[in-house]
């Protein structure tokens, strides 16, 4: 009885929330067909990867899954939210480790934690953000992030559809940073950057590589990232499993489109070990190219 409670939870909540609402009638159609095999499986594990398969198959979506719950507090074993250093010729490397709501019960501590590793990163003559290990988290973090590196002016930066009885919200950057009091101060939104990425990049890190990939804000270096990009929420049921189930797409006012089911595809390939040595000798290109063309412009205004 107990599992068939949770499965009736799971097709309750794909049913009302999924945000695909043809896709939710079908996989219900499955799921109740498919009961009797369900009532098979020998553990809890097997039981929740049954119904993921048959997610999986009608919906094609990364997000939709069915787990066992883990017990613990995963937030104790959590590395910092973001770190800054600086590399040679005044490269500075912000690694972003998730992407939390900056509109949880955290969200003035998390707030403080971005803003300090991008100030940490203010005097850089180049900015790589490393995001290879980053598995997602919120959209609001994201805005936040990209926030430091755009110029101080409104920019949209992704559209959140829903079912077809909601209205789609929008995302923009910060209108006024944490460290802005006497007005804007963006020192890295004319600095050249490039955005590490990995297999394991997904979901919210990916909207942030995607969107200043697209602005053509930075260079995307790495390896094909997961392809997850429908915003989603976690339900616990009945305590010992979790539904993650999405609830909106991501679309992007640029390309009208998303990476769901492909990824997002690096401007420069290569192997995640590989990412940040690429990233450190293009940016280095960059800057030597620079200075040849100031030296060019230079001379030509001497002889003038």
């Amino acid at each position: 009885m107990f599992r068939e409670t949770v499965l009736n939870r799971v097709i309750e909540l794909v049913g009302e929330q999924y945000v695909f609402e043809d896709k939710a009638r079908e996989l219900v159609e499955l799921m109740r067909a498919n009961t009797p095999e369900y009532a098979t499986a020998r553990t809890d594990h097997q039981f929740a990867a049954l119904i993921s398969r048959d997610m999986a198959a009608v919906t094609q979506d990364v997000h939709l899954s069915l787990e066992v719950r883990r017990k613990g507090d995963p937030w104790r074993e959590l590395p910092p939210l973001a770190e800054a250093k600086f590399l040679e010729q005044g490269i500075a490397v912000i690694q972003i480790n998730r992407f939390p709501s900056t509109n949880s019960q955290k969200g003035e501590e998390i707030i403080r934690e971005i803003d300090h590793a991008f100030l940490m990163a203010a005097r850089a003559s180049a900015i790589i953000l490393d995001v290879r290990g980053n598995e997602g988290g919120d959209a609001s973090s994201v805005a936040l992030a990209t926030t430091y590196l755009l110029p101080p002016k409104p920019h949209l930066l992704a559209v959140y559809r829903y079912r077809l009885d909601m209205a789609p919200r929008q995302s923009w950057t910060w209108a006024k940073l944490p460290n802005e009091v006497d007005g804007p101060f963006r020192p890295l939104a004319d600095k050249p950057a490039c955005v590490l990425v990995s297999k394991k990049t997904f979901s919210a890190a990916e909207e942030f590589a995607y969107t200043l990939q697209q602005m053509k804000r930075a260079i995307v270096i790495g390896e094909q990232t997961r392809g997850g990009a429908h915003p989603s929420k976690r339900q616990i049921i009945d305590g010992s499993f979790v539904l993650s189930i999405p609830f909106a797409e991501t679309i992007s006012p640029i390309t009208k489109s998303n990476w769901e089911g492909v990824g997002i595809t690096p401007d420069i390939p290569c192997l995640r070990r590989d990412a940040l040595r690429l990233a450190k000798e293009h940016l280095i290109s960059l800057s030597a190219t620079r200075i040849q063309k100031r030296l060019g412009r230079r001379k030509k205004v001497a002889v003038s």
